[in-house]
């Protein structure tokens, strides 16, 4: 299996389906990120979020100026409560003092820094070098793991990503899709379809780039079936991982006050529970699920009441998966297989000359 090797610890560069084929044999439900990570890495790798001060071309102007329905202040409000006392100060500072206290928590040896806070990649490329490797300085990270957006990922940007590979990091890109569906990223305002994701995970596989989806259950007007077709959909595009995330309306945005008014009901914790299962069974067994649900910085939450911690939604998860009998994969399937091209009925009439 490609992989490199910096700082003493070897680094992705492309998903080992043996080690999932092995968690699968050892009982997981699914394809669980932080238990693959430690297997291939050979110690626990944690993430550490870093702000750069990045922002977005959907607030900016370039796109719009009011961001998506369901985003607050470029998603500030959804800052890791640990780290709102260092958030001002330089990359250096933040990525020091981030490490420290997740190493003095036991959450591992080595680091990937988070680049989250806006669009991460939309700045002139030479500005993203000295962002990139100001993070990268710390003897123990090994990576950067880069929130963005998928239409904010020129050649160029991918390019300078290629260079940190080359170089032995582990470089993810974490794509804020949303949705796969035009209808829903036109009705919540995304300001993109899914054309760009599918040729960003073509182009970062090119590149030994890997590529993380964010997705989101429950928006405005999407069905059951589409958020199923969802997990099919990502799963032939091709990205390596996703994070799962319940719709959450924040105050200060456009869906708070469609929720006010009615317009917008939550999705409940049994039906989230639900849909993440069906949506597990229909998932490809080697997409790495890092996240499957919201669980930091929900101090401007107002709706759904339910605790949507992943500590709280994972374990309901895998009880409805166990009941089913059922896992990650089970029901992936496109179209019919080379078993199934016997017709169950004979055709009446076999054309002339067949």
């Amino acid at each position: 299996m490609l992989r490199g090797e910096v700082k003493g610890i070897p680094t992705e560069r492309k998903i080992d389906r043996a080690v999932i084929d092995q968690m699968y044999e050892e009982g997981f439900l699914y394809a669980k990120y932080g238990a693959y990570a430690r297997r291939t890495h050979g110690c626990k790798i944690f993430k550490v979020p870093m702000n750069a001060g990045f922002t977005c071309p959907n607030w900016d102007g370039r796109i719009s100026k009011e961001g998506c329905i369901y985003c607050p202040d470029f998603a500030r409000q959804f800052t890791y409560e640990s780290f709102r006392c260092v958030i001002s100060k330089d990359i250096r500072g933040q990525v020091v003092h981030q490490i420290d206290y997740y190493k003095k928590k036991g959450a591992g040896e080595k680091a990937l820094v988070y680049v989250a806070f806006g669009t991460n990649t939309y700045a002139p490329v030479e500005d993203l070098r000295k962002i990139y490797d100001a993070a990268l300085e710390h003897p123990d990270v090994i990576g950067l793991s880069i929130g963005t957006r998928p239409d904010c990922l020129p050649k160029e940007v991918l390019d300078l990503l290629a260079e940190y590979v080359k170089d032995g990091y582990e470089i993810w890109l974490e794509i804020g899709q949303q949705s796969p569906h035009y209808h829903t990223t036109e009705s919540t305002y995304r300001g993109h379809g899914s054309a760009e994701l599918l040729r960003v995970i073509r182009e970062c596989h090119k590149r030994d780039i890997l590529t993380m989806a964010f997705l989101i259950m429950g928006l405005p007007y999407e069905t059951p079936s589409e958020m199923i077709e969802t997990a099919r959909i990502v799963s032939e595009a091709g990205t390596d991982a996703l994070k799962l995330y319940p719709l959450l309306v924040m105050h200060n945005t456009r869906l708070s006050r469609d929720y006010r008014s009615g317009r917008y009901r939550p999705i409940s914790m049994s039906e989230y529970a639900s849909i993440i299962a069906d949506f597990l069974e229909h998932l490809s067994p080697y997409v790495l699920i890092q996240r499957i649900s919201k669980d930091c910085g929900l101090d401007g939450k107002i709706a759904p009441e339910w605790d949507t911690h992943r500590f709280l939604v994972g374990p309901r998860v895998e009880k409805i998966l166990t009941l089913r009998g059922t896992k990650q994969g089970c029901k992936y399937k496109m179209g019919l297989s080379a078993d199934e091209l016997t017709p169950l009925k004979k055709a009446s009439v076999i054309p002339e000359g067949l």
